[in-house]
């Protein structure tokens, strides 16, 4: 009994190796996202050692995650900027809008507006990076086909949205969350996007 329950291929050592890879997934992604212009090489990279190394079980995590983040640093980067200008352009519109709209009726229609738009926003970055973690794109090119994508498999982008939604929403309620949170949603994000991706490469 003794044996088999330190034998690391039983469930419970399965289980802890999993929260394990989860909780460093979600460190690395922190720390390597704090520049803010490297969010999308982290990203990427999360993105990878997730399929990769928790679902595929490859080893050498540390290695993947950093060899993906230096490699498409290159696209990432501008590619970051991009969504994070509109990202910034929508939150500055609703500032200004709300702050000329003192009617309440008028602030609701454009709080329901900005959520709408920014969880738009939400659908094309969860296919963005984990595109970039698989293929060879130009900035453009990678763009262009994130949105089509997206808007070409709509079910799963909204779901996927909603599990980054509702990450950051626990992350900003309780900074505790970083430890665990990206990791668990890149994990998830894999079923949804790793069945799309087998039509492309097969």
């Amino acid at each position: 009994m003794g044996r088999r329950f330190f034998n690391p291929e039983t469930g419970i050592w399965r289980f802890f190796g999993w929260v394990g890879e989860i909780v460093v997934l979600s460190l690395l992604w922190t720390l390597c996202s704090i520049p803010l212009v490297t969010l999308g090489s982290a990203s990427t990279a999360l993105y990878d050692a997730a399929a990769h190394n928790m679902r595929r079980k490859e080893s050498d995590l540390f290695r993947r995650f950093f060899g993906t983040f230096r490699r498409e640093f290159k696209t990432a980067c501008p590619t970051t900027l991009l969504w994070g200008a509109v990202a910034g352009l929508i939150v500055f519109l609703y500032i200004r809008l709300v702050g000329i709209g003192p009617d309440h009726q008028v602030v609701t229609a454009y709080s329901m507006v900005f959520v709408l738009l920014l969880f738009l926003l939400l659908l094309v970055l969860c296919w963005v990076f984990p595109l970039l973690s698989r293929f060879t794109f130009g900035f453009a090119e990678l763009n262009r086909t994130a949105i089509r994508i997206a808007l070409g498999n709509i079910l799963r982008s909204v779901t996927m949205a909603l599990i980054v939604a509702l990450g950051i929403f626990a992350c900003m309620r309780n900074y505790f969350c970083v430890f665990f949170v990206p990791g668990i949603a890149a994990w998830l994000s894999t079923f949804f996007i790793e069945p799309v991706f087998e039509r492309y490469t097969q």
